[in-house]
């Protein structure tokens, strides 16, 4: 930190130490309210102090978020490294995911929108058809259909 605590003014070195008490906490559990509480501080002033980047809080901050997240992750390598072959193997998978993404972590592909419009495009053009209603034609038996032609040819000789 580039902060000289020693120059501070004595109520600048007191909320100084709430800050690093907070991100202690902070740093473990990565809860700001049990954190606050804990630091003896509200939560408002939590976020005033990384609002204002007051005495480098946020930049303090992120650092404890960060060291948070790499314990978390070393925790997990600890318990991915202690399974045997018949565990679940979850937590590896979601390990790789995070940490070699390109190789690892299923790729969305893209949708083609060219089906969507044609179905778009047929669906408009049947509104826009004229529904034309077709004669039924009546399905006469082979016989009936046999009288017919010979009646148009002039009946039975």
């Amino acid at each position: 930190m580039s902060i000289d605590i020693k120059k501070l003014s004595l109520g600048k070195r007191k909320t100084y130490r709430k800050q690093s008490k907070f991100l202690r906490c902070y740093s473990e559990t990565r809860s700001k309210s049990v954190s606050a509480s804990y630091a003896g501080i509200s939560l408002s002033s939590v976020s005033n102090w990384i609002r204002d980047n007051y005495l480098e809080f946020e930049d303090r901050y992120e650092e404890a978020d960060l060291a948070f997240c790499e314990g978390l992750e070393q925790l997990a390598l600890e318990r991915v490294r202690l399974q045997d072959a018949k565990s679940n193997p979850v937590l590896l998978i979601a390990l790789l995911n995070a940490n070699l993404p390109t190789k690892y972590k299923q790729s969305s592909v893209p949708v083609d929108e060219t089906a969507k419009g044609i179905l778009s495009e047929l669906r408009k053009l049947a509104k826009e058809t004229p529904v034309v209603e077709s004669k039924k034609v009546e399905e006469k038996s082979a016989i009936d259909q046999v009288n017919d032609i010979l009646n148009k040819k002039g009946g039975m000789a």
